[in-house]
């Protein structure tokens, strides 16, 4: 099942504008909107345009290289790329001046098509079935409610822009920034008048990734949670942050909230609780042992070597979980995953910077032209990530009498193979499913069918050697990356071909995995602890591992809370949760600091065991300043619109 929006966009391209500032997010009256609206199938299209500014390059790239960019994981310095500067502190409004791909411009565009699309339907009246009408109108209100959402979370308080703006408009009439609480109203509103009008869910596969009232309902939580964070909810760190000239209805001047109200997480619970169930009520499931294995069966793909199991039944079971936590997030609702509830094919090649490729290790094989082939082996997860995925037993690495004591965690568990280390054994099915080492085999069939280990050490494999790979593609921790890499993934070694095609799978959006930890925090912080439990097990019992129960959350000294967000981490590692997370609880200081990003030695030619294993700092400007909380807009935008203020700090 997959979203056709990509073809059709080509035979109705989206038309540019030329001047700077955010309103300038319509293509002015021109000849080729003449075409437009004139019956079902041109306004097709113009509603498929809408849809493109969640799916173009650029957004789709700023959520692998921004969105997931937090503590998990580093690229090699020489990549730059946003993500990496967000790292560093680098973001200013003067390097963003004039950058097309910066989603501020891109998300606006996407209201302002969606505002013409709205006008546009309404003043043209073309012909169409009643119902069909309704149901445009309201997936363009959706996706208007989502990229204000989108700009919301990136950037706090956000101009609302509800209508067609003509771009004659006076620069004293374009909107400054609404107060958060304002934006968070008018999106949650939205949401509920397109769930109105939209169905629960698509007969027609190939309208995979169009809005639905499911969809709908889970993007309405998601606002709310945000709106009930420490962040927005009392807590935001400049008291003195307001509008100069900008009033909000309601509000004045003020931005930012600064009294702690309970009963935004009571809302957001009853939200989130209704998405859950809407969710369930259409079908979503997690994605199942049983359906793994007959994906498993049917592409031919033995169980992974898992270092320290055994042979017997109980190995088997736990390498066939591995298997299923790799397939959750590379599989589709043809695969029996109906997981996602709102997703779409991520755009683009096996070229482009894309997070499969970036995991990759740089030698995999050698084709028959005699070239290395492999990705660029340079996504790679951080100390923090591996000390923070559990032990075979559901516990933090800490929390495990039974594990390693951490003197232990970088010397060698004396297997067959010397190089594994104790840190990479007795782990969770997760573990393995994400998390690539010295000694693992990364996956069973990438090299035309052989599996392949990863020799992190060795130069002229996967290890570091310059004169070989380059300066660019590298594993800079130690750790490389497998979540998103398909385990049906492989090189054919003819030329440079691969199966890279049949392997792509939907960009989940909203997956039900994330809702339940969602709305166990939101239990959790309503003081319903027994209820964030039941919704943490429902995660911790697909991915294998022990249940909580009260009495079990006593022992280990925690609360709730802290095992939702423990568990959150895990689950959701790399799907571009942990940049909210973070921020919405105000570690940035925290865990963002300078001090904070620690890896293996790994950036050294042919090193010894010894070395390798030699716990360091990573070697990059990171930096932390509370003014990355937000993200800046460009100078140009905070110049052309007198109503506009900067972030604090920029």
């Amino acid at each position: 099942m997959k979203i056709n929006i990509r073809r059709i966009l080509s035979a109705f391209a989206v038309i540019a504008v030329a001047s700077c500032g955010y309103l300038d997010v319509v293509p002015p009256e021109q000849p080729d909107l003449d075409d437009m609206m004139v019956d079902e199938a041109t306004t097709t299209k113009m509603l498929y345009s809408c849809y493109s500014y969640a799916q173009n390059y650029a957004s789709m790239q700023l959520s692998i290289n921004l969105d997931m960019r937090a503590d998990e994981y580093v690229t090699p310095q020489e990549w730059e790329n946003y993500g990496s500067r967000v790292q560093w502190g680098a973001i200013t409004p003067s390097s963003i001046n004039g950058d097309n791909g910066y989603v501020w411009k891109i998300w606006y565009d996407g209201i302002g098509y969606c505002n013409l699309f709205l006008k546009l339907i309404d003043e043209r009246n073309p012909q169409l079935n009643p119902n069909l009408r309704e149901q445009f109108i309201c997936e363009a209100k959706f996706l208007k409610a989502y990229y204000h959402l989108r700009l919301l979370s990136l950037f706090g308080p956000i101009p609302i822009v509800d209508k067609f703006i003509d771009s004659n408009t006076p620069k004293s009439e374009f909107p400054g920034r609404s107060h958060f609480d304002y934006c968070v109203k008018y999106i949650c509103d939205l949401f509920d008048e397109a769930a109105e009008g939209l169905p629960v869910s698509y007969a027609n596969s190939s309208f995979y990734g169009r809005a639905t009232s499911v969809a709908c309902k889970a993007m309405k939580a998601r606002a709310l949670v945000l709106a009930a964070s420490p962040l927005w909810n009392g807590s935001f760190p400049d008291r003195a942050w307001k509008n100069i000239a900008y009033e909000t209805p309601g509000y004045g001047k003020e931005l930012v909230s600064h009294e702690f109200d309970s009963q935004k997480w009571e809302k957001a619970r009853n939200a989130m609780e209704e998405a859950v169930n809407a969710a369930e009520a259409a079908g979503a499931e997690l994605f199942s042992l049983e359906d793994s294995e007959t994906l498993r069966e049917n592409q031919k793909i033995g169980l992974p070597v898992i270092p320290g199991l055994g042979s017997d039944a109980e190995a088997e079971a736990f390498r066939k979980q591995v298997v299923l936590m790799r397939y959750v997030m590379c599989s589709s609702p043809n695969d029996g995953n109906t997981e996602t509830v709102w997703g779409f094919v991520v755009p683009g090649g096996i070229d482009v910077n894309s997070t499969f490729m970036a995991s990759l290790p740089h030698w995999v094989l050698k084709n028959d032209t005699g070239a290395n082939v492999g990705g660029w082996g340079g996504l790679s997860p951080t100390l923090y990530t591996v000390e923070h995925f559990f032990t075979q037993n559901g516990f933090l690495p800490e929390d495990d009498p039974s594990f390693w004591p951490e003197s232990e965690y970088h010397t060698s568990a004396g297997l067959t193979n010397p190089d594994i280390t104790k840190i990479n054994v007795r782990r969770e099915p997760r573990y393995y499913a994400a998390i690539s080492f010295d000694g693992d085999e990364y996956s069973t069939k990438i090299a035309a069918g052989n599996p392949l280990y990863c020799e992190m050490r060795n130069n002229t494999k996967t290890g570091y050697d310059a004169a070989i790979w380059g300066t660019r593609n590298y594993v800079v921790t130690g750790w490389l990356n497998k979540k998103w890499v398909h385990p049906n993934f492989q090189y054919t070694g003819t030329g440079w071909s691969n199966n890279y095609a049949s392997c792509k799978t939907p960009f989940p959006i909203v997956r039900l995995a994330e809702m339940y930890l969602s709305l166990a925090e939101c239990e959790a912080q309503c003081g319903n602890e027994a209820e964030a439990i039941v919704y943490m097990n429902k995660v911790r019992k697909r991915a294998g591992i022990t249940p909580w129960t009260e009495a079990l959350l006593a022992e280990k000294n925690k609360t709730a809370l802290q095992a939702v967000m423990e568990e959150r981490f895990v689950e959701c590692y790399l799907e571009g949760y942990r940049y909210y997370d973070l921020r919405r609880y105000l570690q940035g200081r925290e865990r963002l600091s300078s001090g904070s990003w620690k890896g293996l030695n790994a950036v050294q030619t042919s090193p010894s065991f010894a070395s390798f294993n030699e716990v360091v700092d990573i070697s990059q400007p990171f930096s932390w300043n509370d003014r990355m909380f937000l993200l800046p807009v460009s100078n140009n935008e905070v110049y052309s619109n007198p109503n506009m203020v900067q972030a604090p700090g920029y």
